[in-house]
């Protein structure tokens, strides 16, 4: 019987050599695979595009080349190049041409060098604060082609309109309650003074959010805020289903309101009422018993058990912490008005939380970007960012260009 054995010490040298012919191969440049990919995307991308764009050519002029038809709406005449900018980088496009009409393509519109998506990042690049120059730097890297300065900072001039259109569009008269609210922030052009940005949101009937106003005012205690509303009142909003304002408790916000719609009801924010029980309490851990115990007494829609709860609050507290026990009370009625409307815009009426999330987003941004220019700047600023958040809609805008929506951050 033949005795088969592998002897490793006599074949160690043709085993390496073997190995090293197969598996000894130089490692693959990551920046050169990343190339060749792209320029195969392109390629691939430029060939599909050129396929729909001969495809709407034939509806258009309803005949396919060389076919002879009485149908035929016109001739063709060649193409001409067009240059597109896409998330796939640039590409020269061969686009057909008629000899009499004009061909129109849904690939691009007319006169547009760059698809949607870019001008999205773009917009976003403006909404995180970048400048014009860093954002073309950025794009750069990503598209394989740069985009001037220039180009970039006329894009944002798309806000302009938007923002000359959300200040001036007609308002149906359909909303049932409103929240206003302002966040203070630092405009460079007015000084060290912080400026307060009101908002203005509507609640429909069904439920659903509508962003009505945002401006930079002097202070929320100003005429200013009063002429803020007195424009949402000329522009349609007069207020005849209108039945409930939410505030957070400034007065001046309050004044305000009632001198444009006397007839409604003031709800005062819960949330706010709740965290002045922490800001007011002399010990940090009977401040946090405390809010669990108010939140209690607004989860609670029975008036008779409500009224019980109130009583057993102030019994347990009064003694030892008599100062927010006094603030929590006083005129805390105002902060049940919101009780008696339907139950599917009930939670969204309660506190002010609808404009307070979006102004803890444009605060997070702020740490990074500072302080914006001017007024104009910052409401353009923080209406782009509030077009990105899910759930909130814009009367009278339409959108030139598409605005990355987010449901987390603006």
């Amino acid at each position: 019987m033949t005795d088969y054995r592998w002897n490793l010490h006599e074949n160690c040298h043709a085993m390496e050599h073997r190995l090293t012919g197969i598996f000894d191969q130089g490692v693959l440049d990551p920046e050169q695979a990343q190339r060749h990919l792209r320029e195969r995307l392109r390629n691939e991308a430029k060939q599909m595009l050129e396929t729909t764009l001969l495809h709407e050519a034939d509806e258009q002029l309803a005949a396919v080349r060389y076919q002879r038809s009485a149908s035929r709406l016109d001739q063709r005449n060649g193409y001409r190049k067009r240059n597109l900018t896409g998330l796939f980088g640039e590409v020269t496009l061969r686009v057909p041409r008629a000899r009499h009409i004009g061909l129109e393509f849904s690939v691009f519109a007319a006169y547009e060098r760059r698809w949607r998506e870019v001008d999205a990042l773009l917009l976003e690049a403006f909404v995180a604060g970048a400048s014009s120059r860093k954002t073309g730097a950025q794009l750069a890297r990503l598209l394989g082609t740069r985009l001037s300065a220039t180009t970039i900072a006329n894009l944002t001039r798309a806000l302009d309109e938007q923002l000359g259109a959300f200040h001036t569009s007609p308002i149906q008269d359909q909303y049932a309650g409103l929240i206003v609210d302002g966040m203070y922030m630092t405009i460079r052009g007015l000084g060290p003074t912080k400026r307060p940005l009101i908002a203005v949101a509507g609640i429909t009937g069904e439920g659903r959010i509508d962003l009505l106003a945002l401006r930079v005012c002097y202070s929320e205690n100003s005429a200013e805020v009063e002429g803020l509303l007195r424009n949402l009142k000329s522009r349609g909003l007069t207020g005849s289903r209108l039945r409930l304002v939410s505030l957070d408790g400034d007065k001046g916000l309050e004044c305000a309101v009632l001198s444009v719609w006397g007839h409604v009801r003031i709800q005062e924010c819960v949330f706010h009422r709740i965290h002045r029980l922490k800001r007011n309490a002399r010990n940090p851990l009977r401040a946090r018993s405390m809010m669990k115990q108010a939140a209690e007494i607004f989860r609670e829609f029975d008036p008779k058990k409500r009224t019980g709860k109130i009583a057993g609050f102030q019994e347990r507290w009064a003694d030892s912490e008599p100062r927010a026990v006094t603030c929590f009370m006083r005129q805390i009625h105002r902060s049940f008005e919101a009780n008696h409307l339907p139950t599917n815009i009930r939670t969204l009426m309660t506190t002010t939380s609808v404009i307070e999330g979006f102004f803890s987003q444009l605060r997070r941004r702020l740490r990074s970007i500072g302080a914006l220019q001017s007024p104009w700047a910052a409401e353009k600023w923080a209406l782009a960012c509030a077009m990105r958040i899910n759930g909130i809609h814009f009367p009278g805008i339409q959108p030139k260009r598409a605005i990355p929506k987010s449901t987390r951050s603006c």
